[in-house]
């Protein structure tokens, strides 16, 4: 099978960089160029471990409409994808994109397969398929085992690694040895995005308050997590949601889908970030790692962890591209 020539959009932040790293001897797509800001332009990133690099061309949505791309991946900050993307879009190129810029638009959808991947076969010729925010996803994969309970409401609490925050992040001097209880966007994201997500599962709106910190973690996102349902749930059908829970209906043998998204965690001081994040230069990090689960009538409560630079982000970008080849008949 020959593979599809693919491009990276925001080749030298962080997210480009782990896509470059993901895409290394893919079995689907095959990476021809990296673009960035005119500033980058010209300068090389190397793209595989025997140190072949390739040169950084200048983002421009004529160039690169002319190469003629199976798929772009879209890595580049929100403000500069929201044109961007929809200019190539315009042309009929295929975006799938991590930037936040394009979608809340009505006709871009947020996937995370495991829960609304059937969303990729409405897409027309061109289009913006977007994967959630780092913590979005996290969070919709620990909610979506459970909504069979009907929710009516959630609240979280998140605690974020450094690297969500891209590169150069925050001053040394602002986050060691401290917490900011505040990042710009980032609760009204997980909202929103929460509910687009859900919602296309036709479950019913529930409340969702989030507060959002920053702390002192070079990757992995941490979420405390309280759930109300509208009546008394048992412990053991929550674990066994949990423990069960995967898309019987996904496309066999995608190569970034885990076997199970779900990785329950026993030990009483699990999950944490360090140990229960992706492992770097290994092709893992798309599971989320759930524990402390604790059940009081209608309240359940738990933590998980999610990989923000593999699940919550370059990933989660890979395996969306994944599932609309092989629903569009590429591969």
């Amino acid at each position: 099978m020959d593979r599809l020539k693919v491009a990276i959009l925001g080749a030298t932040g962080i997210v480009g960089k782990e896509l470059i790293r993901m895409l290394e001897k893919h079995p689907y797509f095959e990476l021809d160029a990296l673009y960035a800001s005119r500033h980058s332009a010209g300068n090389s990133l190397q793209v595989d471990k025997d140190g072949l690099s390739m040169e950084i061309r200048e983002a421009d949505a004529e160039e690169i409409n002319r190469q003629h791309y199976d798929y772009i991946f879209s890595a580049v900050s929100e403000q500069s994808a929201t044109i961007l993307e929809r200019e190539l879009r315009g042309m009929g190129n295929r975006i799938v994109t991590n930037a936040s810029g394009n979608r809340m638009l009505p006709d871009v959808p947020i996937v995370v397969p495991e829960i609304n991947f059937k969303e990729i076969s409405n897409l027309n010729k061109g289009y913006i398929l977007a994967n959630g925010n780092c913590s979005t996803i996290g969070l919709v994969l620990g909610l979506a085992p459970v909504a069979e309970f009907s929710i009516k409401s959630v609240d979280v609490t998140t605690l974020q690694a450094v690297s969500g925050a891209g590169y150069p992040g925050i001053p040394s001097l602002d986050i060691l040895s401290n917490v900011v209880p505040f990042i710009q966007g980032e609760e009204e994201k997980i909202v929103a995005e929460t509910h687009k997500i859900l919602d296309s599962r036709n479950r019913t709106k529930f409340r969702l308050t989030a507060t959002c910190t920053r702390v002192p973690v070079v990757n992995g996102h941490l979420e405390s997590v309280t759930v109300e349902f509208d009546s008394i749930v048992a412990f053991d059908e929550i674990l066994d949601s949990f423990r069960l829970f995967k898309n019987k209906d996904l496309p066999s043998g995608l190569p970034t889908l885990p076997e199970r998204p779900i990785i329950l965690q026993d030990a009483k001081d699990r999950p944490q970030p360090r140990l229960d994040s992706g492992k770097p230069g290994k092709m893992d990090g798309m599971q989320v790692s759930i524990g402390r689960i604790r059940v009081t009538g209608n309240i359940l409560q738990f933590v998980l962890v999610v990989d923000n630079l593999v699940r919550g982000a370059a990933g989660s970008t890979l395996l969306n591209a994944e599932v609309a080849a092989t629903l569009g008949g590429q591969i």
